[in-house]
């Protein structure tokens, strides 16, 4: 169980922009490599909502491909086993050519502390990981999120690293917006 007490997002070092495109700064994202063609990434970003808002913005899974950047479909599924099924393609085009990789996760959900999502459908070999909300001060969250990801053979496995990374800084800062927008005071 995720702990409630403040940390210092300041301990994640800051990314290097990729693409020339520079990532927000005060959002911090890594990468570990774990071996065998498999990647451990983790980011986190403070939201200045309190956790229960950024928790309905994360669970809407039917309108995340409103405002995430490169989701093109996000949708409910059912439910099995306690968890919820969720289909996500996100979709980019990379030099020349439109690359898309689809994902069925299902979700255990542990209100309001984590998500965490394993892939049971799709086109990695390994996607898993966990969305945590801790508690910040004067009302905020911390978002961390953790994904440890393997491509397949025929997927470099830079390419997908560097592409998760730079989309994860913008996914946080698209989530904090979208709070934000709904819920600033």
């Amino acid at each position: 169980m995720p702990s409630d007490s403040a940390q210092d997002p300041q301990n994640l070092p800051d990314p290097a922009p990729q693409d020339g495109i520079p990532v927000p700064e005060d959002i911090q994202v890594e990468v570990e490599d774990l071996g065998d063609r498999r990647r451990q990434v983790r980011g986190c970003v403070l939201i200045p909502v309190e956790r229960q808002r950024v928790w309905q913005v994360l669970t809407d899974y039917d309108h995340l491909a409103e405002f995430v950047p490169n989701l093109v479909e996000s949708r409910f599924l059912g439910s099995e086993n306690g968890r919820k099924l969720v289909r996500q393609v996100g979709s980019q085009k990379v030099l020349f050519a439109r690359f898309s990789a689809a994902v069925v996760l299902a979700i255990e959900e542990i209100f309001p502390h984590q998500l965490r999502f394993q892939e049971i459908e799709g086109d990695f070999l390994l996607f898993e990981g966990f969305w945590e909300l801790a508690e910040w001060l004067n009302q905020q969250t911390l978002l961390t999120y953790h994904l440890q990801v393997k491509p397949p053979r025929r997927m470099p496995v830079g390419l997908v690293e560097r592409r998760i990374c730079r989309d994860l800084a913008f996914n946080l800062q698209a989530i904090r917006e979208r709070c934000l927008s709904l819920y600033s005071q």
